[in-house]
């Protein structure tokens, strides 16, 4: 008996720790499933198709562009490709419903997160900064990070900030290159939108690229880079923290109707002859003058309203129609 007994306790803490074991493995492997990665290069293609980009400033299949740091849920891998879900680029159209913009992209563009990685705190303002080895700037680093780049970072005796990359490596970049998400959420609604305006005008002149999300880089070994129209809205919102739709018909939707804009509030355009279709939208920069990525071949422009429209927009009541194509106007900002 007293064997038997002695058998059965030895057991116990054996059956309990299979029993444990197989939780924690169930409990892991959730996590792991639900585990975000992140983008590990400045820019990455979100393509249609697993395929790379069109040497071209029109390519169909060319979805979006996200930037270092944003966060995707991968769906499926496939030959060196992960199809994935951009969780920080609102979208509806594909599939009906609110989701992060779907696509493919390189496996090889994404990292898991380190798990004591700390969250973005800062944002880059510039168009673009390039980030050295050392805090001295003796070291080159071949990072580099583009306009509404989500960062983590300390600073660094008041002129660095001190940047955590996706592997714990460290870079530094110049402090008035990126500013605090904190900072930027406490901003009046006067000065949010002039940091929003500020942002769009960084990326005057850049040519238009159709699902392109990207300042325009000299030297992006053959990334092409450049904005289409809402994406240029997008950026400017991102720099204050402030996430809006990637799609102008879902920017849209979101949108909460004025009948006149304020600065940095958005103007949008419908398909011809269809009011329920955007199909391109604008920013408003105050004084009847408009900010827009117009279309291919063309670059990111500053034109007066009457030249654009030939009327001012104080005599273009929302609802108003130009030709075919219905004018409306909307915001995101709450001031």
């Amino acid at each position: 008996m007293k064997s038997e007994v002695q058998q059965l306790l030895h057991r116990v803490p054996i059956a309990l720790f299979t029993v444990h074991c197989s939780l924690f493995t169930l409990l892991c492997s959730g996590c792991v499933s639900a585990r975000s990665y992140i983008v590990i290069r400045p820019v990455v293609d979100l393509r249609t198709q697993p395929s790379s980009a069109a040497p071209s400033g029109h390519d169909p299949m060319e979805e979006t562009q996200l930037l270092y740091g944003e966060q995707v849920r991968v769906r499926e891998r496939h030959d060196g490709w992960a199809r994935v879900e951009a969780l920080e680029q609102p979208e509806h159209s594909h599939e009906n419903r609110w989701q992060g913009y779907p696509g493919w992209l390189p496996e090889a563009a994404l990292a898991e997160p380190l798990w004591d990685a700390a969250p973005p705190n800062l944002v880059v303002t510039d168009k673009w900064v390039r980030a050295s080895e050392d805090a001295y700037g003796l070291q080159p680093s071949p990072w580099q990070f583009a306009l509404g780049t989500y960062l983590h970072g300390e600073d660094f005796g008041n002129a660095l900030w001190r940047v955590e990359l996706h592997d714990g490596a460290f870079v530094w970049i110049r402090r008035d290159a990126a500013q605090l998400l904190e900072t930027q959420a406490k901003l009046t609604g006067a000065q949010q939108r002039a940091a929003i305006l500020r942002a769009a005008h960084e990326l005057l002149g850049d040519a238009y690229y159709w699902g392109g999300r990207s300042p325009r880089a000299e030297a992006a070994a053959g990334l092409i880079t450049g904005v289409d129209c809402s994406a240029l809205v997008n950026l400017a919102y991102r720099t204050v923290g402030v996430t809006v739709p990637r799609d102008a018909h879902e920017q849209f939707q979101r949108a909460r109707p004025v009948p006149q804009p304020q600065p940095a509030d958005v103007v949008f355009l419908s398909e011809q002859d269809n009011p329920a279709k955007i199909v391109h939208v604008l920013l408003y920069a105050g004084d009847d003058m408009l900010l827009e990525s117009p279309g291919t071949g063309l670059g990111v422009r500053r034109i007066l309203a009457k030249e654009r429209f030939g009327r001012s927009l104080a005599e273009l009541p929302s609802g108003s129609v130009i030709g075919s194509q219905t004018v409306t106007y909307g915001t995101f900002l709450t001031e």
